[in-house]
Order: C-alpha cells, then structure tokens, then sequence
C-alpha cells in the first residue's frame, strides 16, 4: 500500500524490514549515531508496488523531487511512530541516503521504459497504461537496450569486450613507464546496446514492477551479466546523477566524460559518447556555463563537441520517461538493424 507512510503498515513490518535501525545498544565506534536509515528497506517500503513514470498520474506528475524524498520522509514518521521524542537523526546522514536514493529510482524509471521498449523491439505490444508515445524506429531485436546501474567506485571499462580492454590496458601500461596514468571515474548509469547473446533473454524486457530487495538486486546485479560483453560504440549514454551540484561536485562528471569520452572516441574509435548531468537542483552553480565546455577528444577536431550533452534537472517522472524515449528513438534509428 504505502508511497506515503502509514502507520499501520509500519507496524506490521518485522525488524528486518524496517527502515529506521536503533543503534543505541550497539553503537558504531567514533561515532555518536543513535539510529541509521536502511537504505534498501526505505525503497522497498516507500514503492512497494509502484516504479514512478510507470505508476498513476498522481505520482507520474508529482516533483520529482518530492519522489526523491519520500523514502525519506515515510523513514522519519517511523522513527517517530517507533521511538517518539528518542528519534533524533542529523540532516546530513539523510542527505547521502538521498543521493543514493535519487540514482536507484532514476535507474529504475530508466530499466522500467527499457524494459517497455524491448519488448516492442521483440515484437511484443507497447503498453497502453500509462500512455506514452510507442516507438518511432521499426522493431529489431538489434534495437534493444540494457539501464546499468554502477556501484560507487566501478571501473566501467570492464563492461568492454576484451580486445578493447586490452588496448586501454596497453595505453595505461605506455603511460605508467612516464610515471602517468589513465584512472576512470563510473558515471552512475549506462545505457548499452544489448549485445547479441543477451538479446533473447528475459530478464532485459521484464518490467520490475516495484523496488522490492530482488528489484534492487537486478538492478544492481545487470552490470556483471554484461561485462565482457559490449563494443565501445555500444555504450549509448552514460548518466552522472547528482542531487545538487556543489562547487565540489561540479566538475567531476566533467572529468569522467573526458575520459570516457577520449578512450571510447579517442583511442578506439567509437562514434559519439553521449553523456549527461541530471540533478536536482543546479540554481546558482554556473553549472551551465561549466558543462558548454567541448570535450577534450574532440576540440581540435573538425567536428568538435561538449563533453556533457545536456545538464537535466527532471520536473517528474512522466517526463523522465518520455524524454528517455526520445532519446531512444533518436539514437536506435542509428543502428542498422
């Protein structure tokens, strides 16, 4: 039932499910946390039948933003309901948790829609609830799509089929007798082209249908199923999700397009590398200004181009959907399928 906290449904939960852990009697060391939030259990809880953009249009149409914070939210009333006045958490806790719930749910409209979309690429029926515009690009099984969701701290060129991690293996090797290296920096999420061998499998154009623990697992499991596995112009997009951009956080995702884009376009010759900001908030950063800057691979090339295609700030999740169809359309038709 919930998205909004109830009570009722929170008592009925069982320690392990809650979403608020009382660490009173089994304090972390160097710290003086009292309660942390779980993370998992808060998605799990919050959208436990729902996947936002693919839910009513209440939720479809509603900030994303407030989506975002409602996990949140539903965790603080169970705090409240559980422990009263002993409930004390510092904002800035929530404020990581939230991050990391931004990049699970976003991932999850994007698997949603992919997922819709293969299935019209297999020859399957586009759904008519919500109604969103089907595919414009004629149905190829060559056509289909796989949403990655990267750990913290992954190096995405594992997802390359071995050659092409060879030849960066070699070009770091030429580097190190410099003393110079070549560090990735993962982007949050990738969009790839499903490579032959996975385009009958079932799990690429299953919808998840909520954000249960086994939806979050696939989530963040699909990446291993395609390491190995993907060309370098098969990577389609790569998406840094941030909630905010700090002066901190401004030119990090500058800097993993740069590399991703030199190595990709660069070294292997890959055609363009679409990579993109969303956040939720980019007032009075001069984030736009930051992200018009050419990508490095290409600036002195007859063809130059940005090294961020787009700073997104999402109004819902409706439109996170339709614009990841857009994309879709405008990108597949590229393919010779």
């Amino acid at each position: 039932m919930p998205f909004r906290f109830s009570g009722t449904a929170s008592q009925a939960l069982t320690n392990a499910e809650r979403s608020i852990v009382d660490l009173r009697n089994a304090p972390v060391r160097g710290r003086s946390t009292q309660f942390r939030l779980a993370q998992q259990n808060m998605l799990a809880y919050t959208f436990d039948s729902i996947i936002p953009g693919w839910a009513g249009p209440g939720i479809n149409s509603m900030p994303f933003r407030e989506v975002v914070q409602q996990p949140v939210e539903n965790a603080h009333a169970e705090g409240q309901l559980l422990y009263g006045s002993d409930y004390v958490f510092a904002p800035n806790a929530a404020s990581k948790v939230a991050g990391d719930i931004y990049e699970l749910i976003t991932s999850a409209v994007l698997w949603e829609t992919a997922a819709a979309w293969n299935r019209v690429m297999r020859g399957q029926a586009w759904p008519t609830s919500p109604r969103y515009a089907r595919p414009q690009v004629r149905a190829s099984d060559g056509r289909q799509i796989a949403v990655l969701n990267l750990p913290r701290r992954y190096d995405w060129v594992k997802l390359l089929v071995p050659s092409a991690q060879q030849e960066i293996t070699n070009l770091r090797a030429r580097l190190g007798t410099h003393g110079l290296g070549m560090p990735t920096s993962t982007p949050d999420v990738a969009v790839v082209v499903l490579p032959e061998t996975e385009r009958q499998a079932p799990v690429w154009a299953q919808s998840l249908g909520n954000m249960s623990l086994a939806s979050q697992r696939t989530l963040e499991g699909a990446h291993r199923v395609l390491e190995g596995k993907i060309e370098p112009g098969e990577i389609v997009l790569a998406i840094a999700l941030k909630t905010s951009l700090r002066s901190d956080r401004l030119y990090q995702p500058l800097y993993e397009a740069n590399v991703m884009e030199f190595l990709l376009e660069g070294h292997l010759g890959a055609p363009r590398v679409d990579f993109e900001v969303h956040t939720l908030s980019a007032e009075g950063t001069g984030a736009l200004n930051t992200y018009s800057a050419a990508a490095l691979s290409s600036a002195a090339s007859d063809h130059p181009h940005r090294a961020i295609r787009e700073l997104y700030v999402p109004a819902n999740a409706a439109q996170v959907v339709q614009r990841f169809i857009g994309f879709l359309n405008e990108r597949t038709s590229l393919i010779q399928a």
